[in-house]
């Protein structure tokens, strides 16, 4: 089951950078959550599709359609995925181009994304799940 999440995952990504953001909600459970460090001036949960209608608007309002992900590499940890990956924004009102290295924890239930938690700094994201980076083994993405 896991290295369909990353399937799914490298999709939810894909869909992300394409801006489907229909298609994105589809691959997540209705009941998600959604913690952005992004979106949101000092960040921001979101609750259920619903929710992530408002993140995407929220990021929209912020960055406007200049945002992508680059993927450094996945990782499979069974219910969950963890990815290091890069932000690449230019400020909506400032034109300030944003380049900043992120980390995210995908939780998975049913096949379908049930929470996810971006993080900062990657040494958050790998005490959050008792993980050290020595351990992991990437799959490029």
């Amino acid at each position: 089951m896991s290295q369909e999440n990353i399937k799914r995952w490298r999709e939810w990504v894909r869909l992300f950078n394409t801006r489907d953001i229909e298609a994105l909600i589809a691959l997540c459970d209705p009941a998600i959550e959604f913690h952005s460090v992004f979106a949101a001036v000092g960040g921001a949960v979101y609750h259920g599709h619903d929710g992530l209608r408002k993140w995407h608007r929220d990021l929209e309002e912020a960055w406007g359609a200049d945002i992508s992900l680059d993927i450094e590499a996945y990782f499979d940890r069974g219910e969950n995925t963890l990815t290091f990956l890069t932000y690449r924004a230019r400020g909506r009102h400032s034109g300030a181009d944003v380049t900043t290295p992120a980390t995210s924890v995908a939780n998975w239930g049913g096949g379908l994304v049930t929470c996810v938690k971006v993080y900062l700094h990657r040494e958050d994201a790998l005490n959050d799940l008792g993980a050290s980076e020595d351990e992991l083994e990437p799959i490029k993405p």
